[in-house]
């Protein structure tokens, strides 16, 4: 968990969330890992800007990167700031992914999977913690990844994991540049309010990344 997620909140909506004059974005109902996705981060002159970015951290340290083959497209907030895969971007390169919701997968009778959409009730878009790695050697110039925590009570049933939903309240906080020791946002990195997410099930076709269409949060 998060492996996969949505986006197709309009401009609008993102752009005023953000603070940004412009959050164009195609609609998006499967994105999956090593897919290109936007983020949020503070640029040079201490503006946000939306870049994209690879799903996938590639950390500043690999000396490969063409040939670095862990997908990693989560990371466990309890940790990031001591692994090395992520310590240097929880210190200085924290981002914001927005999306609109997220899937999640139980296992029922027989082996069978049952995906799931999780969404806010409020309809507001999301805003996930993530951490991004920047690099000019012929690999991926950004990379990101999102974080998780335990989850909530309304999660709980689905997975042991959950990403850290921000409150918008918070997205200065955790994008801000001068804040070097990881731990002083340790508060940021929990579960959301219970009530602020519904899940429902949906059909099996989202666990093909190939398919990318509205049907894919259709309740089953």
């Amino acid at each position: 968990m998060c492996g996969r997620y949505t986006l197709y909140h309009d401009e609008e909506d993102l752009s005023t969330l953000f603070e940004l004059d412009a959050f164009a974005v195609a609609p998006r109902y499967n994105v999956a890992p090593t897919q290109t996705v936007p983020i949020v981060r503070v640029g040079e002159g201490g503006r946000r800007e939306r870049v994209d970015a690879r799903w996938g951290l590639v950390p500043g340290w690999v000396k490969e990167p063409r040939a670095f083959k862990a997908l990693l497209f989560n990371a466990r907030s309890e940790t990031v700031a001591e692994k090395p895969s992520f310590r240097d971007a929880a210190r200085r390169t924290r981002c914001a992914v927005p999306a609109s919701g997220f899937f999640e997968w139980t296992v029922g009778d027989g082996g069978r999977k049952q995906p799931w959409y999780i969404h806010r009730r409020d309809g507001a878009p999301m805003v996930f913690a993530g951490l991004y790695a920047e690099r000019g050697d012929g690999g991926p110039s950004l990379s990101t990844t999102i974080l998780t925590t335990e989850p909530n009570a309304t999660l709980a049933a689905l997975h042991d994991r959950m990403p850290v939903v921000l409150d918008p309240s918070a997205i200065a906080r955790w994008l801000d540049p001068d804040q070097r020791d990881p731990h002083a946002l340790d508060d940021l990195l929990v579960p959301c309010p219970d009530a602020w997410l519904e899940a429902y099930p949906v059909g099996p076709e989202v666990g093909n990344a190939r398919v990318d269409e509205p049907s894919l949060i259709q309740r089953a």
